[in-house]
């Protein structure tokens, strides 16, 4: 018996059954052990590179100010490798030493992130690495978040006693009799009950069907300031949901949430039977466990192949969103079947399952905190390539 232990560090447990003649019977065999990792291996992919990442999170970033991570790269391919970065994102600095790979040789991407022009709240970018090969272009992509705040640590007790104060009435708003195919605008009050002027920083929505008309803006003392949500339904869905980060200068509470439930009026025969549902990582958990050996449960990773293979729940299947046949695999999917989706942070996945709802996929499920949010919950990930 052999085990090939090839690109797989870490504990496995593998079991065998073996047909006796004793009683015409069966019995298993567990085989358990640890492949020791390869020192300094690589194990993430950047196009044809090995990397130790392709997804930088620099975390809570304080607005104007810089920093700097790097990811360090190796070629092992037998061909000597040309890097350059394909386009310089807004506020996203990149340097690569060497420029010039040669076979075996390692380097690094060093990515400085200056949050000077960057808007409050989250932000999700991404990098195109070229890597040409042989007078080939290849490319790689590199993902990089960000929470841009506010720096309040250098205020004086005097600045905080007179701070603005945000206040929301009723952080839930329910849209009902909204038509397919109508735009329906409403107006969300935001009041200053503080001393000084409350700047509204951002306002985002979690559901990109949703717009936001301002979403920066002022509010002097003791006034109050409306602002548009607008949403045009279609025939796809018949509850829409989202959920509002508005972010300020409001030391106490910097960011208020803000939940907007719509009923949609479907025409009569157009009655959607589909369900989606945005879901935690406890409840998807559940889910999985609860659906468990059902055919009719799929869960759906939207990451790219190379995220994928870094690490999947377990019995994922992948289609990138990323990839130019998205759509055209979607299709393919059998639509009456229960899907459970996710990609890294929620904003890829948001995206296809509001493609699978216009394809009129029954019922889906939506990991709105993505894989990370999982690890976070030290949740076990699994190779899919074993």
């Amino acid at each position: 018996m052999q085990f090939d232990a090839n690109n797989r560090p870490g504990s496995f447990r593998k079991s065998i059954t073996v047909h006796t003649s004793i009683n015409d019977s069966f019995k298993s065999l567990l085989i358990k052990g640890f492949v020791v990792g390869t020192p300094n291996k690589l194990r993430k992919k950047i196009g044809l590179l090995e990397a130790d990442t392709y997804s930088l999170e620099f975390g809570d970033v304080f607005r104007g100010s810089r920093q700097t991570q790097e990811i360090k790269i190796h070629n092992t391919t037998e061909d000597t490798l040309h890097l350059s970065f394909a386009d310089d994102p807004d506020g996203i600095e990149m340097e690569i030493e060497p420029e010039i790979l040669y076979p075996s040789d390692y380097g690094k991407l060093v990515i400085h992130y200056n949050s000077e022009n960057k808007d409050f709240g989250k932000i999700d970018d991404s990098v195109l690495l070229n890597i040409e090969i042989a007078g080939l272009q290849k490319q790689g992509k590199i993902f990089i978040t960000a929470n841009v705040i506010e720096n309040f640590s250098t205020l004086s007790p005097e600045d905080l006693a007179n701070s603005p104060q945000i206040s929301v009435q009723n952080k839930l708003l329910t849209l009902k009799n909204l038509l397919p195919g109508e735009l329906r605008t409403e107006k969300i009050g935001i009041e200053n009950t503080g001393k000084r002027d409350l700047f509204i920083r951002n306002i985002q929505s979690s559901n990109k069907r949703f717009s936001i008309v301002p979403t920066q803006f002022i509010v002097n003392p003791w006034k109050k300031v409306f602002f548009d949500i607008k949403v045009t339904p279609d025939n796809s869905e018949s509850k829409l949901k989202t959920t509002l980060s508005i972010i300020s200068n409001d030391p106490q509470q910097s960011v208020v949430s803000f939940t907007i439930i719509g009923e949609v009026d479907l025409p009569e025969g157009k009655i959607s039977n589909i369900i989606i549902s945005e879901i935690s990582i406890e409840k998807a958990k559940s889910l999985i466990s609860g659906f468990r050996g059902n055919d009719d449960f799929v869960i759906l990773d939207v990451r790219t192949e190379g995220e994928y293979s870094s690490g999947c729940i377990e019995g994922a299947v992948n289609i990138d969103f990323e990839s130019s046949n998205f759509a055209k695999l979607l299709k393919l999917l059998d639509k009456e079947k229960t899907y459970l989706v996710y990609c890294k942070s929620g904003y890829r996945s948001e995206q296809a399952v509001i493609s699978m709802s216009e394809m009129q996929f029954k019922k889906i499920y939506h990991m709105k905190e993505g894989i990370d949010g999982w690890k976070a919950k030290r949740l076990k990930l699994t190779d899919p390539n074993k």
